[in-house]
């Protein structure tokens, strides 16, 4: 019988996407630790950069973790009514009634692999990863030879945080070809990285890539965590050699562009991102680094021209209306109207954005108003209590208007942050990073 690879590669595009956001998250808590050095002054704006770019990638290394299916066709459940009545109940959301089902119909003998397969998909892709487990684990019991009922399993041990039962189904799957072995040492990677057992997630991460390079998923995952572990040239090597066999993943070459950026390349970084633009010129994300990294390097002429050209894409980024305002106001534009409309979508797009404030009261200092532009600082720090500069720049406009009091108060603070600096910035990473990933998609 041929194994029903298509319904595990269902899941692994699906449901399976919140399951490797769990384990990227679990894994590191974000970036712990990057650093920021001689980037003070666009330090927010750093943070929500790679938080966006690298939740892509991470979006995209869900889709090819299992051997190619088999079978262009999905199998399909019975008609019989009992499932017609789970099927409906999945689709209306309601869980408690789905379970009832799905526990009468694990009742009956001699359930075939293709129908519990399918059920257990269904379940996941509910997010109902108790029930999913079931029906894998009933597949196992009746069909033991079935390799993807052992790495669904899995998935769903790991979407409920249950590490050790994860690699017991690993460890038990009948792995009958190469493909399949390389597809469990990637998951076991992953999970281990997710127990903090670093050396010997970097030896299956390596090991699934070695064997297979060509597999996109592979090389996004071991790259990533040479970013996480701050190795950033690896972590290019790891894209470059990826990217070499998959010459038009948009992932690949973000995930290259993030890491060379990070190692300091910031030329080959732009290289890259003009690259991949030059591919895909609405891509959002390389938009957005593309933008920021030349303004890193002071052409900001030209990163306004990608900005703009950003802006009027189909789906431009809420962060690149965020940056457009801030390139201007580097750029002593004038252009008030706009960069207060800018700031303005960036409030309504982006949670908590204590950034768009300071660059709001950036330009109302600009153009004088001074009243306005420390009732924008004093909303951005009751936003973020721990933000240097705007502490800072609250205590200079503080003492322009005779608040002594009001700027010591100030000062002290900044300087109190002042010396955790770097702490502050690898929070706000961490941060940002988690409720990027948490509200990422898989790619279709």
């Amino acid at each position: 019988m041929n194994h029903p690879a298509s319904a595990s590669y269902c899941l692994q595009v699906g449901a399976a996407g919140k399951i490797f956001t769990l384990l990227t998250a679990t894994a590191h808590g974000g970036l712990d630790g990057v650093m920021l050095n001689d980037l003070r002054g666009d330090a927010p704006l750093l943070a929500v950069m790679l938080f966006i770019c690298i939740a892509g990638i991470v979006c995209a290394a869900i889709a090819q973790t299992l051997p190619p299916p088999q079978s262009e066709q999905a199998p399909q459940l019975s008609s019989d009514a009992s499932v017609e009545s789970l099927e409906k109940a999945l689709s209306e959301g309601k869980a408690e009634k789905a379970h009832d089902l799905l526990t009468q119909i694990l009742k009956r003998p001699h359930l075939t692999s293709d129908f519990l397969l399918r059920v257990g998909i269904q379940f996941a892709e509910q997010e109902l990863y108790g029930g999913a487990a079931e029906a894998f684990t009933r597949c196992i019991q009746e069909h033991p030879e079935i390799f993807e009922a052992y790495y669904n399993l899995s998935l769903a041990d790991i979407a409920q945080q249950k590490w050790e039962e994860a690699l017991a189904s690993l460890q038990q799957a009948p792995k009958q070809s190469r493909a399949e072995v390389l597809a469990c040492s990637y998951l076991r990677g992953k999970v281990e990285d997710s127990q903090g057992k670093t050396t010997e997630a970097e030896r299956d991460l390596s090991e699934a890539f070695a064997g297979a390079p060509e597999n996109p998923a592979y090389g996004m995952d071991l790259g990533l965590f040479y970013i996480h572990e701050h190795a950033y040239l690896q972590a290019a090597t790891v894209f470059e050699r990826a990217a070499g066999f998959n010459s038009r993943s948009s992932f690949l070459l973000l995930g290259l562009s993030v890491s060379r950026f990070l190692a300091g390349q910031h030329e080959l970084s732009i290289e890259a991102l003009r690259k991949l633009l030059s591919m895909q010129p609405d891509f959002a994300p390389a938009q957005l680094l593309l933008t920021f990294a030349l303004s890193v390097e002071g052409r900001l002429e030209d990163a306004e021209k990608v900005a703009r050209q950003g802006l009027n894409s189909p789906h431009p980024s809420p962060y690149l209306y965020y940056l457009d305002a801030s390139v201007l106001l580097k750029l002593q534009s004038r252009q008030y109207k706009r960069i207060f409309e800018e700031l303005s979508i960036a409030q309504r797009e982006i949670p908590s954005c204590s950034p768009c404030y300071l660059t709001k009261s950036k330009a109302h200092q600009a153009q004088g108003n001074f009243k306005a532009a420390i009732a924008d600082l004093e909303i951005a720090t009751r936003m973020d209590s721990s933000f240097p500069e705007a502490w800072y720049r609250l205590a200079s406009l503080y003492r322009r208007v005779g608040r002594s009091a009001d700027a010591s108060r100030a000062q002290d603070q900044f300087q109190k942050l002042k010396a955790d600096k770097e702490g502050r910035e690898i929070q706000m990473l961490r941060e940002n990073f988690l409720q990027t990933l948490d509200a990422a998609q898989p790619p279709q």
